[in-house]
């Protein structure tokens, strides 16, 4: 196998098949940058504004085991959902969905917004 790929050795074979497997957590995987986290607060706030927070979680928190194939599936459907967020929006949402935490991070912002609106009141 090692012939056909001429860059391709036996290391780097290892590192990246120990990499596809590895349930530890990066730093990269862990935090948002400032993009991202945008991107949540905007999702967030439009299902709280469709009065859909609890479902959401519920199907969210159903759901996060499998984010990762989630994930790649927006990719098929990539044609039909940007009607609701730019390309760009849309290519960074399956960014943070692709990592480990980032349906929690969703979860932990929608829980967030109804507790801000009550102190506001």
């Amino acid at each position: 196998m090692f012939s056909f790929f001429r860059d391709f050795d036996k290391q780097s074979f290892k590192r990246e098949l120990k990499h596809a497997f590895s349930v530890g957590k990066s730093q990269e995987d862990i935090l948002l940058n400032e993009k991202e986290q945008s991107l949540v607060s905007r999702l967030a706030a439009i299902i709280h504004k469709k009065r859909l927070t609890t479902p959401a979680i519920m199907f969210l928190e159903c759901l996060q085991p499998l984010n990762y194939i989630g994930s790649q599936a927006m990719v098929f459907f990539r044609p039909f959902l940007t009607f609701f967020f730019s390309t760009r929006e849309y290519d960074l949402l399956q960014g943070i969905l692709e990592k480990r935490t980032g349906i929690k991070r969703i979860i932990e912002e929608l829980e967030k917004i109804p507790g801000q609106q009550d102190k506001q009141k």
